[in-house]
């Protein structure tokens, strides 16, 4: 039975992936006795949260992408504290490759944790290309599965939140006490705050016609563009098939293991303001993941499975955020960029968990 209208939710937030759960398990951890529900039009996990890879790298290009990185690992530290979630978040081997020391330099200033020289693996797990150095650093590989399913457990567990799958958010519309929401089964929603948590949808997403937007360029229309994103699995055969991660920031590639005995390879190509839906991938990818791959495990070693080709949302400087999309009728969007968005949920989660506790407070205008 699908109730008529639910009343005096705290925050409502739309989007049932990794961000829009981690965002719940932020605010109730911060504020217990908040009411919050989560709507998701599909099944937790299903939206761009099922094409992540993802591999946990603690760099940032920006001193707000720094805090994020920071409060992400304070979060995953006390999450795991609370209670185990096996297999959501593994620490890898990782190896940076960088050309010449004014590369090695600008990836010091980047990385959250310090890096140090490394030669290659005397298993030949990977190959040091010619004209390269390689630092080693702190990784760490999350399953977005895993972790979606952990916080499901942890949230479902929680009395005052309620998770809600296969409804499909149609109308948002502001209210004397907040904003309403409507659903496609004909379902009637309100709450004092709302948070969309849409992944790549954010910018076309109907929602936001009848919301009163942000004055000056803050809003998403400005500030949020889409950008495809590129990525593989690759099966390894003999020694580099040693679970060990691999990246080059220079060209935008890297190679780590995932579940399943599979390698996952994300490959930067900038193609902007495209639609979030699969295409093929592209023969130059291809190639340029062909030559990485032979210089670095070798010739003969690889095979590339499958490919996925999706897109995700990017700002700007590249660095996720909380936008306010309406602040007088208490709407927000949460946004994050490929990878970021499994990668750095953690962080954003808990900062956009405080800006939507401020405003209610009356302390963020």
């Amino acid at each position: 039975m699908v109730e008529e209208t639910v009343n005096d939710q705290d925050v409502l937030v739309v989007g049932g992936g990794v961000v829009g759960l981690t965002l719940a398990e932020a605010l109730t951890r911060q504020e217990p006795g908040l009411r919050v529900t989560v709507l998701e039009q599909h099944g937790w996990g299903s939206g761009a949260t099922g094409y992540a890879g993802a591999v946990d790298i603690p760099y940032a290009h920006t001193p707000f992408h720094r805090q994020l990185v920071e409060a992400g690992r304070q979060w995953w530290t006390e999450f795991e504290a609370d209670a185990p979630a096996p297999g959501a978040r593994t620490a890898l081997p990782f190896a940076w490759l960088v050309r010449g020391p004014e590369a090695a330099g600008h990836l010091a200033d980047t990385l959250v944790a310090p890096a140090r020289p490394v030669a290659a693996p005397a298993d030949g797990a990977w190959r040091l290309p010619a004209g390269t150095t390689a630092l080693a650093g702190e990784a760490h590989v999350i399953d977005p599965r895993r972790l979606t399913a952990a916080l499901v457990r942890r949230l479902a567990a929680r009395p005052r939140v309620r998770l809600v799958e296969h409804r499909r958010v149609t109308e948002l519309t502001p209210a004397a006490d907040g904003v309403r929401a409507a659903t496609a089964d004909g379902g009637r929603w309100r709450a004092e705050r709302c948070v969309l948590a849409l992944g790549p949808w954010l910018p076309s997403s109907p929602l936001r016609s009848a919301l009163r937007p942000a004055p000056g360029p803050a809003g998403p229309e400005a500030d949020v563009r889409t950008k495809r994103v590129y990525g593989l699995r690759v099966a390894l055969s003999g020694p580099a098939a040693v679970r060990y991660g691999v990246g080059s920031a220079e060209d935008g590639i890297f190679l780590f293991p995932v579940a399943d005995g599979e390698f996952a390879m994300s490959v930067k190509h900038d193609v902007w303001d495209v639609p979030p839906e699969e295409r093929p991938l592209p023969a130059d990818v291809r190639a340029r993941a062909a030559a990485f791959l032979d210089a670095v495990v070798g010739p003969g070693t690889w095979a590339v499975t499958r490919g996925r080709v999706f897109a995700d949302t990017y700002t700007p400087d590249a660095t996720p955020r909380l936008l306010p999309l309406s602040p007088a009728d208490g709407v927000f969007a949460v946004t994050g960029l490929h990878g970021s968005g499994v990668r750095l949920a953690a962080g954003l989660a808990a900062h956009a968990a405080r800006a939507v506790l401020a405003h209610r407070r009356g302390d963020l205008a």
